[in-house]
Formats: structure tokens, sequence, C-alpha cells
């Protein structure tokens, strides 16, 4: 039996009233199986919620939101104190006549403040608060680097972050996280919030314009289920209203705040697509490479240039088609216990970094190493 037909089955048993378990004990799967096929029936629209079924439902969205709006309101009113060093940063760098003129964007995601994660053969701490600011130091000092290194053959105008998502970690999205946090999901935003304010800031002194893209991830949802909810409702497209009410007076900076999971963005007449990552089920490199293939169908009518991508916390690299590169980004946890588990291999603590021009959309790729300073 395949999917479809395995999921037109469920479909049939579901609005003949069987529950998740009865239909598991028939087709003899894995309860587990039969609610990921329902969940995935929902999303397309043929099928509903049981009444019993929105009675278990534990969390509710806008309750949560409401509460983390409160809790944001004093945010607001404590930064507005400290965002008039935000609205100002003199320009150190220098532009001269007769260089060729680039962009460069930098591949931001999979930061997850608030995690400390444990390396899965020798149980060493490889993440915590302290190595991750020791590694926003590292990221900077990268950018920097690699700026420094172009800076005698271009002039570099815009500087983009791709911010793809999972800045924070979350507290509450799956049982016993709570064992593997420093702080809940209100205090993670404060640090997230303040990381990248503090990283625009210092980047503010290198290059003349700053475009950050706030794309959500899965560890910013607001409640256990992998369920539809506007991007809106995420945790972390808060951090970027925040962002965007932070830098609002500095003309040098560009907050974009998408409403949705993915967004389109042009650069010098190229094309490219940001989004976290998560859609694509399954962890393996065939299954990315499968599901790069797929999107590869789709974009050749949109005519992207390079797809960009987090969640999978390894630095990869797919030409999908003649024309369509695919990134999926690193993150910021050595030996991640998730990839590990997921993927069979330690995860990469890089992030990327490339240059684009009007004649090239990708070129220049680099990976940041977030540990240089471990060695």
């Amino acid at each position: 039996m395949n999917l479809k037909e395995r999921r037109k089955i469920v479909k049939e048993l579901f609005e003949a009233g069987k529950s998740s378990y009865q239909i598991a004990k028939i087709l003899n799967i894995s309860k587990r199986t039969i609610e990921k096929d329902e969940q995935c029936l929902r999303e397309e629209g043929q099928i509903g919620y049981r009444n019993e079924d929105k009675k278990k439902k534990k969390h509710r969205p806008e309750q949560l939101l409401c509460e983390v709006n409160k809790y944001l309101d004093c945010v607001k009113k404590e930064n507005e104190k400290y965002n008039d060093i935000y609205e100002k940063v003199a320009l150190k760098s220098t532009w001269k006549k007769g260089k060729q003129t680039e962009d460069q964007v930098l591949l931001f995601s999979d930061m997850h403040t608030g995690m400390i994660n444990k390396a899965p053969l020798t149980g060493e701490i490889t993440y915590n608060q302290e190595i991750q600011e020791k590694e926003l130091q590292s990221l900077l000092f990268g950018v920097n680097r690699f700026y420094q290194l172009y800076k005698p053959s271009y002039n570099i105008e815009t500087f983009y972050i791709f911010g793809l998502g999972d800045l924070i970690t979350n507290d509450r999205i799956y049982e016993g996280q709570k064992m593997e946090i420093t702080c809940g999901v209100g205090k993670q935003i404060q640090q997230t919030f303040q990381y990248v304010s503090d990283f625009i800031k210092k980047l503010l002194e290198i290059y003349p314009k700053i475009v950050y893209v706030n794309i959500v991830g899965n560890h910013g949802r607001t409640t256990p289920k992998y369920i539809t909810e506007d991007a809106t409702s995420n945790f972390e497209h808060l951090i970027g209203q925040l962002l965007k009410e932070r830098f609002e007076r500095n003309k040098r900076v560009d907050i974009i705040l998408p409403n949705d999971y993915s967004y389109t963005i042009n650069i010098k007449g190229h094309r490219y697509l940001l989004t976290h990552g998560n859609a694509i089920r399954g962890a393996t490199l065939n299954t990315i490479e499968k599901a790069a293939k797929e999107i590869a169908l789709l974009v050749e009518k949109n005519s992207y240039d390079v797809i960009n991508i987090g969640h999978f916390h390894s630095c990869y690299e797919f030409p999908i088609s003649p024309t369509t590169t695919l990134l999926v980004n690193g993150c910021f946890i050595y030996k991640d216990s998730y990839a590990y588990t997921r993927l069979r291999k330690h995860s990469t603590a890089k992030q990327f970094l490339y240059n684009v021009s009007k004649k090239s959309p990708l070129h220049n790729l680099q990976k940041i190493d977030l540990r240089w300073k471990f060695r």
C-alpha cells in the first residue's frame, strides 16, 4: 500500500468516525503514523477536527500570543531608553571609485538561543549561552575578515542578512525540553533581539547599508504540535517586530518582516528564495536532495537563482538545476545531538557567506567557522 492509497483509507475511516487508535489497529500501522497522515489531510483541507480533538488542545496560540505581547510591551518601553545608540552609527569604511560594486549575503540560522547541548558520544557541553556569545564574536570576525579580503577588489554596497529561522529554542514544543534550556521563551526573545541588534550595529561600521530579512522557523511555533498557523503567530515574528521598531529611525537599515514562511527577494537582478526548510520531511541527505529536485521543478517557472534554507544544522550546496543552487546553512551548535540522531553525523557550527554581482547571483561562497577561537 503506497502513501496515497493509505491516506485515502485513513480519510474514509476518519469520516466514518474511527479514532486514530482504531485506524492504526485496522491498518496495522503505528498511531503516530496515522496522526501524521491526519495532520497532512487537515493541512490539505480534506478533513477537519473532531469536537473531541479540539477539546484536547492544550495550547491556544491566541492566548499564548496575548501573554507574549504583554511581555513585549514591557520590553519595548524599556528598550526605548537605549534605541538612540542604534539610530546613528558612524561608517568607518571608505568607498573608492573605479572598483566593481557588489553586495554580500550572510545566511544566519539555527542559533537556538537558550539551548544547552551535550555531545552525543562524550557528553561534553558544546553549546550554552557563554559559547553562543563567543560564536557570535567569531561570526562578526569572519564577516570582517572576508570584507578586508575583498576590499581591494570590490566596493561592498549592501550587506544582506538572511535570517532563516530557529534563532530561539522555545520551551514548550516537546516534552522534556525544559531540561535542555537555560531560560524560557520570553527571555530567549529578549536575548536574541539584543544579539541581532548589536550584530547589525557592528556591521554598520563596515557596510553602507544593512538589510535584514526575518524568516520564522519551526522552533518558534506557539504549540507543541506541527499545526498550520500564520507566520505572524510565530514567536520569531515578534523578534522581527522589535528589530523593525529599534532601527526604524536608522536610514541605513532595512528590516524586512514577511508575513509568510517563505520570501522572495531580488538582488542586482537575481531572485532568491528564503525559507526555513522544515517543510522538507525527513532528514537524510537523500531526502534533502530528492526534495531539492522537486523544488527545482517548481522553481523553473519562477527562475530562482538561489534557494536558501536552514533547519538541517549542516552546510550543503546542491546544484538542483542548470540555473538554481540550493544552499543548506549550518547552525551554531557543534556536535548537535539532534543532527547526530537524525542525520547520523556531527553538525557544523558554520554559516554561509557569499557575494552577489550584476553578472553572478552567487560567488566567493565561504563557510565562516564559529569555533575558530576554540582551537
